[in-house]
């Protein structure tokens, strides 16, 4: 069994990688803040799952997250190979997904601070000349009851409010991919020989918030309030998946399939 340290090992994604990697045996280090061990002993294989996201409440942090530290770890640390995980937020207003596609930062979107991050660290990754894997997950999905992510969110006010404010459209959007998915694939590359350097970990189809909303109103007793956001400047092309399903048997889950499960495990734990 091999060595592990986990970025993040606390967090949603993070967690969830520490969990499975224990029930396969292996050995598993999560840092804690300002821990020196990071630069004394060899890490063997890093997950980088640690980051932030708030780009208004503290864009500083943004970057301490998301750059700062990866990039002192790309210098300074021992490790056999590096696994960073970033976003398909950086598709985000793109025609194409593809993992060699050129990316765009937008002017009026208040998080492009997140997708400058993302993108930066990405690019310390591949310039480093170390042994790098960078996966991109789409909108991770998974029991997290106290998360402040849009799925989690929607599911505890339709049960403890039973109303739920949509601040966007019905035809809003996205791709959603279970962090199982996530964790299982991102496993399943680490051992493929000549990985590529970066590699999409999506569903592959766009969910909208109506059928998100139709799943909410079957299964929960609560009602939908639109506050239909008309000045969102957010719209995502499916996310291409081709390269992922070369490399791996890739069969994900669907998130409103699961989004049933999910309201029932809401219920039995909160």
């Amino acid at each position: 069994m091999g060595k592990f340290t986990v970025f993040g090992g606390r967090g949603f994604i993070g967690s969830e990688f520490v969990k499975e990697l224990r029930h396969q045996g292996h050995e598993v280090y999560i840092p804690e803040r300002n821990d020196e061990y990071i630069y004394t002993s060899n890490l063997g294989t890093v997950i980088y799952s640690a980051g932030y996201g708030d780009c208004q409440k503290d864009p500083f942090n943004v970057f301490t997250a998301n750059v700062a530290l990866l990039s002192s770890l790309l210098q300074k640390a021992q490790f056999n190979k590096f696994i960073y995980i970033s976003s398909t937020r950086v598709y985000m207003n793109q025609y194409v997904s593809s993992e060699s596609c050129d990316l765009t930062i937008c002017h009026d979107d208040s998080r492009r601070l997140f997708n400058l991050t993302k993108l930066t660290a990405e690019e310390l990754c591949l310039k480093s000349g170390r042994d790098c894997l960078i996966v991109r997950p789409s909108n991770v999905y998974g029991l997290a009851l106290n998360s402040t992510l849009f799925l989690p969110s929607i599911i505890r006010n339709a049960i403890n409010n039973s109303l739920v404010d949509m601040y966007i459209a019905p035809s809003y959007a996205k791709d959603y991919v279970s962090v199982y998915d996530v964790v299982a694939s991102t496993l399943a590359l680490i051992n493929i020989k000549a990985t590529p350097k970066i590699v999409n970990i999506a569903y592959g189809q766009n969910v909208t918030a109506q059928e998100i909303s139709n799943v909410l109103l079957e299964n929960t007793d609560t009602k939908i309030n639109w506050l239909n956001d008309t000045n969102s400047c957010e719209a995502f092309p499916e996310t291409d998946i081709s390269k992922l399903k070369e490399l791996i048997d890739y069969k994900p889950r669907y998130v409103l399939d699961d989004l049933k499960l999910l309201i029932n495990d809401f219920k039995s734990k909160l």
